[in-house]
């Protein structure tokens, strides 16, 4: 009986986990970025709400923020918003390490990812 050399067939079964792994890594980064972004455009329209800006300024700056996310390039440069992060930080001395983010906790997120599930 001839035994097979496995070593191809590991290396394959290998790459493969690899790459599903990287997959469900790059979701979750996915999915967290556009969670992040809900979540800083919702404070910045809510401090816009308590200086008593109207509906339709909001609106406007929802639009405008909605665009900036949308830019992939201006003048065939990519645009990161770590790009636009750091522009802020230089020019106008935005210290966004003093930003402390309050989340809902486990049973909280639990049960709204359950409502949403039965939407």
């Amino acid at each position: 009986m001839k035994v097979k050399n496995c070593s191809q067939c590991r290396k394959q079964i290998a790459d493969a986990a690899k790459d599903e792994y990287v997959k469900r890594e790059y979701a979750i980064f996915h999915d967290s970025a556009f969670t992040f972004a809900v979540y800083a455009t919702v404070a910045a329209l809510t401090v816009q709400v308590r200086c008593g800006r109207s509906k339709e300024y909001i609106q406007k700056l929802f639009d405008d923020m909605v665009c900036v996310y949308d830019t992939p390039e201006i003048f065939g440069k990519a645009i990161y918003l770590t790009d636009l992060k750091n522009s802020l930080e230089k020019e106008y001395g935005i210290d966004f390490e003093r930003i402390n983010v309050r989340i809902e906790d486990e049973k909280s997120f639990t049960k709204s990812l359950k409502r949403k599930e039965g939407a």
